[in-house]
């Protein structure tokens, strides 16, 4: 018993010396509580809805009105066509469209069924759900049992059948990436540190930015490598579509690749050895699948979560892959996605460019 409360003891006290890993140790179940409590909510609300209303009546007015009222739906402008629905959805700036015919009035006062068409953006199966059952209740409610009335005939682009494969497989490309490039690039100087390469860095003319630089190039290889395996095998096997350009997937990928290996090495230039790395790599995993629309729908989260996603890669990386394999989106549709990663790539390189000094401490 001795002996083994002597080992126990000295780990004790080796673990005392190591304040990251005891600091992760209490961050990490706090950071759980708070993101499945506050920030997980399955329930999707204010989905930004576009209103094509062909009648102009203070009747088709009153349904849009009806709708926003529930809080699932957030009226986010007036548009003349279907083009501009499947436009705004593939720019990610819509996931619902109400399409109300010209006689919407005519047919309620008249008695008649008043079709009115619901598309939804099928790429989140979670959005489809809610905004098909919502509006149906609400059509229901506003009837009462009448043979008339408003008829809601929903329509789901992009994922029609809703399976999940096709909804998850073009996600994990950016899932997998973020694991493996973050985890790949943060024991990159922890590494050099503990085989005693550091030394020749110090002493050699490369410049900070150029070593971080140096560093990202060779790994870029090897996420397209894994991109291009997600991508066969889950065309193969599970029959995902890629609507869009493959030579604009791999283009947009280069710069979300790079993010991850910024970051990776920011990680690095913390900590003091790779085992340290390593555990600030899968502690920054947590919060990217929890927080970026991987699996739990990004509108269904407060505002403050909202915020915060917007600073992690993966939330911009996951709206361009849907985008391109789901629904076709170009170059114009996923700009402001580039720009976000593009600021994220540009801090995380300065962060760890400053955090990278010559000296052996």
């Amino acid at each position: 018993m001795s002996r083994l409360l002597s080992i126990a003891w000295k780990e004790l006290r080796q673990l005392r010396r190591d304040r990251l890993t005891l600091a992760m140790m209490a961050a990490l179940p706090v950071l759980q509580l708070l993101l499945f409590g506050y920030a997980i909510n399955t329930d999707v609300r204010h989905m930004p809805t576009l209103v094509w209303d062909q009648d102009g009546t203070a009747e088709s007015r009153a349904f849009a009105e009806r709708l926003k009222a529930t809080g699932t739906y957030d009226l986010a402008g007036a548009v003349h066509s279907y083009a501009e629905i499947e436009s705004a959805f593939r720019r990610g700036t819509a996931r619902v469209g109400l399409v109300i015919p010209p006689d919407h009035a005519s047919n309620l006062a008249a008695g008649r069924p008043a079709p009115v068409q619901l598309l939804v953006d099928g790429s989140d199966p979670q959005t489809v759900a809610s905004a098909s059952t919502t509006a149906a209740s609400l059509a229901a409610a506003l009837n009462g049992g009448a043979a008339g009335g408003i008829r809601l005939e929903p329509a789901i682009l992009y994922n029609p059948d809703q399976r999940t494969a096709v909804y998850i497989v073009p996600g994990l490309v950016g899932v997998i990436l973020t694991m493996t490039m973050v985890m790949l690039t943060a024991m990159a100087i922890a590494r050099e540190r503990e085989r005693g390469t550091l030394e020749q860095l110090i002493v050699s003319p490369i410049r900070p930015a150029e070593l971080i630089v140096g560093k990202i190039l060779p790994y870029i290889v090897i996420g397209y490598v894994q991109i291009t395996l997600i991508l066969f095998v889950g065309a193969a096997v599970f029959a995902v579509p890629l609507v869009g350009s493959l030579g604009l997937f791999y283009l947009l990928s280069a710069l979300f690749i790079a993010a991850n290996l910024a970051l990776g090495l920011f990680f690095s230039t913390l900590a003091k050895t790779q085992q340290q790395a390593m555990q600030m790599s899968f502690f920054f995993l947590l919060p990217n699948i929890l927080l970026s629309g991987f699996m739990f729908p990004w509108e269904g989260m407060p505002v403050p979560a909202q915020w915060l996603s917007q600073a992690l890669p993966l939330t911009h990386y996951l709206r361009i892959a849907r985008g391109i394999t789901l629904k076709g989106a170009t170059y114009p549709d996923l700009s402001g996605e580039l720009i976000w990663l593009a600021g994220i790539f540009g801090a995380l390189v300065l962060l760890a460019s400053l955090r990278f000094s010559k000296k052996l401490g």
